[in-house]
């Protein structure tokens, strides 16, 4: 734990750095002398310092020398005792270092150097170059970066010393033990045991505050740079609030920066070519050992060159994918420092409109490169870490170490060019940040040209949207005897103006479909639910072609949705086996018209009209007004009773008794003629009477007679008025109606006997 607790000392050494300003330091200088007590500040914390680490020095080299002179072969300390003092050299040391630092940072100047540059640049009248404020910006945000740094560091220490607090506790407690087992010590030797093990624990609680002693004076170090850095990022901040209104992109400025950019533009293309050249050498190399290792077989060095050849292959592709990003980088960075030199230049809201929208377009082109980027990077380091390993691997001898070092550079180059993209955007991200703050906030002042800028950008938007390509598609044709591919590409705005276009002319139909259903009812006598039936197919069909024609109108080739129909016909078919067979039942129902709309038929003990047929079901309407769904595919699964398919006329039959002793031929002809002047009741055929049977009460007739069905007529009503008529016109006529009648014949003749029976005595 305690050379971690260096580590970070020295960590935070590295990263901090002198500024120059003068401000006093904290009073923490130096950790605790011992566990719960703190000692006080000493009087000279450098001289203190400098004798502990001469102390500590010299007992090293006591130990050293009374170990022989030299320590293991290896170079590390022997003994457990010389590995604890050789940390207290180096905590001292540290601390040492620290109060130099911080001693640098007291006497450093009030003002900053580079402060005072700067305001002595920025001290003549305006305009100021905006070369030299794109300077002070980078430096005010290295500052303010650097600020956050040294929090992150000051947290990071803060952390370690509860950690060393807690060790120098314990350090503490091992020190009283030992002193009290030493004076519980019998025998020499056990005193010589107890006595060491005093001493390393002495040792051990030294260092540890040895160690809190340097970090305090480490954060205190960071707090005193961190209101230092804090100053000075003020006083930039006022500068660039008074400089920023006023800086001016001169012809000259602008020129230099455009030629920094073609040649940085030029030495890419450089290493791009230098790379094409290598990647074609080491490709020409890979095929000669590929052709030998067929002809000759295959050798373990073949196999490991052909291995290493393709990871740098790799690298190469992934490097040439790195560059030419780079080099887009740096074109976008070109277009966008010209936008940036016609906004200095135009001051009409338009013009500054349009450089505001391609700056937003940049911006977000890298914003959405550098996602891809960053997954990429993290591949890369993901490859490292793994050959790492290979590396690192103790089964390997020097040849397979050699090779795996050689993949492990290769590989390494792949994170160091998606770095140098990272760099590239980044710097040209927060470049275009700047100038749309400056142009966006500042540039432009009226509300109107705020709300045209905000209309314009939106419009840009939506137009990017609007272009966006979804996908690209191939057609190939035969043009004079040769096939000639040509790409489509498929956009958002293609999609979407298919899309409103099918809504518009399916609309359209609708309209037209349903004034033809209207004029195949008033004109040509088609039922209605025939007629929407026809109207319900006519728009399916219509549909069809509509998609067919727009996707034609639109370039959109019908080979887009080849792949979507199989899987369809693959992934779906499966589970929609039952609406397709309903589906092909209902168009096979109306093609061959077996059921059509307005038919009476008889299905699974449901029995009533055809009211609609549609692509999945047909609609029954029974007699007594409830709707049934029926699958098209009953109807040709089941048996069905059509009663009106070749005809709608049905024969009906009423029976009725008259007495015993009636006129029959009376009767018959009162039932015929209620059946004659019924007005649904078919004169042809004539409606007939017959003597069925002699029945038990009555003389049984029967009354044949005929309807034709339709949508009008309700079958029960009409036997029911011919019931009526039949009971009315018999009574008058005097003939009855009887009811069941039973004789019950006694015969007394003879005497009846009687007997009587003993009435059995009660349970119990």
């Amino acid at each position: 734990m305690s050379f971690r607790s260096c580590f970070m000392v020295f960590f935070v050494l590295a990263l901090t750095a002198p500024a120059a300003a003068q401000i006093p330091l904290p009073s923490l200088l130096s950790g605790p002398a011992k566990a719960g007590v703190e000692t006080p500040v000493a009087a000279d914390p450098r001289a203190d310092a400098e004798a502990q680490l001469a102390e500590a020095r010299r007992r090293q080299d006591e130990e050293r020398l009374a170990g022989g002179g030299s320590p293991e072969a290896d170079g590390l300390p022997a003994t457990e005792r010389q590995r604890l003092i050789d940390r207290l050299v180096v905590a001292y040391g540290a601390r040492l270092q620290v109060l130099d630092e911080i001693e640098k940072l007291r006497s450093a100047p009030p003002e900053n150097a580079s402060l005072q540059a700067w305001l002595s640049e920025f001290a003549g009248p305006p305009p100021y170059s905006a070369l030299r404020v794109d300077g002070l910006r980078d430096q005010f945000d290295a500052t303010r970066e650097r600020v956050q740094s040294l929090a992150s560091a000051e947290r990071a220490l803060e952390s370690q010393k509860t950690t060393l607090l807690e060790m120098q506790r314990r350090a503490g407690e091992s020190v009283r033990l030992a002193d009290d087992k030493l004076a519980r010590a019998r025998t020499v030797p056990e005193a010589d045991k107890e006595r060491l093990n005093r001493e390393l624990s002495s040792l051990r609680l030294k260092l540890a505050e040895a160690e809190l002693t340097t970090i305090g004076l480490a954060v205190d170090r960071l707090q005193l740079e961190t209101k230092l850095l804090q100053t000075l990022s003020g006083e930039m901040q006022r500068l660039l609030a008074r400089v920023l209104p006023e800086q001016r992109l001169t012809k000259e400025d602008f020129e230099q920066q455009q030629a920094l950019l073609q040649a940085s533009l030029a030495k890419v293309t450089a290493e791009i070519d230098r790379l094409v050249v290598d990647n074609t050498r080491r490709a020409s190399e890979r095929e000669r050992l590929a052709r030998d290792r067929e002809s000759a077989g295959v050798s373990a060095e073949t196999a490991a060159r052909l291995q290493l050849l393709d990871q740098k292959l790799e690298t190469d592709r992934v490097v040439l994918l790195a560059l030419n990003w780079v080099q887009t980088t740096i074109q976008m960075a070109s277009d966008s420092w010209a936008l940036r030199y016609v906004a200095f230049r135009s001051e009409d809201a338009p013009t500054r409109q349009m450089v505001l929208a391609g700056l937003s377009r940049a911006r977000d082109e890298l914003a959405s490169r550098k996602h891809l980027a960053d997954e990429l990077q993290k591949t890369a380091r993901a490859a490292v870490r793994e050959q790492e390993l290979r590396v690192d691997s103790v089964s390997l001898d020097a040849q397979a170490s050699a090779r795996e070092s050689a993949a492990l550079d290769a590989i390494k180059q792949r994170v160091q060019a998606f770095q140098r993209l990272d760099v590239a955007g980044a710097r040209l991200e927060r470049q275009l940040q700047r100038w749309l703050e400056d142009f966006g906030l500042a540039g432009i002042t009226a509300s109107s040209e705020n709300w045209q800028l905000g209309a314009l950008q939106l419009a840009q938007t939506l137009k990017r949207v609007w272009d966006f390509e979804m996908f690209a598609v191939e057609e190939s044709t035969a043009v004079d005897g040769k096939t000639v591919t040509v790409s489509y590409g498929v956009t958002v705005g293609k999609s979407i103006g298919a899309l409103l276009l099918f809504v518009l002319g399916y609309w359209l139909f609708s309209l037209l479909s349903k004034r033809l259903q209207r004029i195949m009812v008033s004109r040509f006598g088609v039922d209605e639910q025939m007629a929407s039936v026809i109207r319900r197919w006519a728009m399916i069909s219509l549909a069809v072609l509509l998609v067919i024609f727009i996707l034609n109108l639109a370039r959109i080739p019908l080979t887009v949705f080849a792949f979507l129909g199989g899987a369809l016909a693959i992934g779906v078919g499966f589970g929609t086996q039952t609406i397709i067979k309903n589906v092909i039942s209902g168009i096979i129902i109306l093609f061959e018209r077996k059921i059509r709309v307005g038919d009476i038929i008889a299905l699974g003990g449901m029995t009533g009209h055809v009211t609609a047929v549609d692509l999945r079901a047909s609609t029954v309407r029974g007699f007594d007004g409830v709707e049934a769904l029926v699958p098209n595919s009953s109807f040709l699964e089941n048996q069905v009773v059509n009663w009106t398919y070749s005809n709608p006329r049905i024969r009906r039959e009423i029976r009725i008794g008259i007495a015993y002793g009636s006129p029959v031929h009376q009767a018959a002809e009162i039932i015929a003629g209620c059946a004659k002047d019924h007005g649904q009741v078919l004169k042809d055929p004539v409606p007939e009477v017959f003597f069925e049977d002699f029945a038990d009460s009555a003389l049984l007739l029967v009354l044949v007679f005929w309807v034709e069905l339709g949508p009008t007529l309700v079958s029960r009503r009409v036997d029911s008025d011919l019931r009526y008529a039949m009971e009315k016109r018999l009574s008058a006529a005097g003939i009855t109606i009887p009811f069941p009648q039973r004789d019950l014949h006694l015969d007394v003749s003879q005497v009846l006997p009687v007997r009587l029976t003993p009435v059995p005595p009660p349970d119990g």
